[in-house]
């Protein structure tokens, strides 16, 4: 966001304070590229563990890491694991979709 003129959340935000201080789309709103999908933890449905990102909401399309995990520490931790940011033509591609879509507060 910071390179659009928002704030710079790289190093005090994480899935649990997105979920909380993004907005949350109303059934029947517009999703955007850009609009977030959050997935929770096993058996904590309130409890965000991993963001992807929309491309394509029409298409069903999000992007974001994929990969690894707290153990990959390096490059090649990633390339051994196939860490790296992809694409997936669902947003169903990993389980526990969290119900609604949040929207960075991005300013004018």
């Amino acid at each position: 966001m910071r390179e659009v003129g928002g704030p710079d959340w790289r190093a005090t935000h994480h899935t649990g304070r997105l979920w909380t201080e993004c907005s949350h789309l109303k059934v029947g709103d517009l999703v955007l590229p850009g609009d977030l999908v959050l997935y929770h933890r096993l058996g904590e449905p309130t409890k965000p563990e991993h963001v992807m990102v929309v491309v394509s909401w029409a298409l069903d399309v999000v992007v974001g890491a994929s990969g690894g995990g707290s153990s990959t520490l390096t490059l090649a931790d990633a390339a051994k694991a196939d860490a790296r940011v992809k694409a997936f033509a669902s947003l169903d591609y990993r389980a526990r979709r969290m119900n609604g879509v949040c929207r960075l507060p991005f300013t004018s």
